[in-house]
């Protein structure tokens, strides 16, 4: 029990219970959620929840990074890297870039990701691409292949 009969909670619980939250207050439910709508407009919620969905999204592809670094022999599929754009999006000054892959397979795939702006991939290079759990038919950059 912590200080006033909250139980203590670890980092990933709490974590938890906080996205839960914010699921619920740009959802409209509740009165915190319907004030949080009424004030801010259904504009600035809409893109929190997308905001949202991207950090579960996230959360799902650490999971599956974090799944595939514990067995390194079946870690991703390596893809060449045919064509590379500038989205113009910035994440702690690490760019996100459009990518077009060929898997070994011979598979086209077209993926958005944030990448290292110390290994940022040229078109040519092999990196890792690990299945999306989430969405089975998509691909997260798994990092440049060594």
């Amino acid at each position: 029990m912590g200080l006033f009969g909250n139980k203590k909670l670890s980092q990933e619980e709490r974590t938890e219970e906080s996205i839960q939250y914010a699921e619920r207050l740009v959802s409209g439910k509740g009165i915190g959620g319907k004030i949080t709508r009424g004030i801010m407009g259904k504009e600035f919620t809409g893109s929190m929840a997308a905001g949202l969905q991207a950090g579960r999204e996230g959360q799902a592809y650490a999971a599956a990074h974090a799944a595939a670094a514990a067995t390194p022999d079946q870690f991703g599929v390596c893809a060449t890297v045919t064509a590379l754009a500038d989205t113009g999006k910035l994440v702690d000054f690490d760019p996100i870039v459009a990518f077009s892959v060929t898997l070994a397979g011979g598979q086209s795939v077209v993926m958005e990701s944030l990448v290292s702006k110390l290994q940022i991939p040229r078109v040519g290079d092999s990196i890792n691409v690990i299945p999306n759990p989430v969405q089975p038919d998509s691909y997260a950059y798994g990092g440049l292949e060594l």
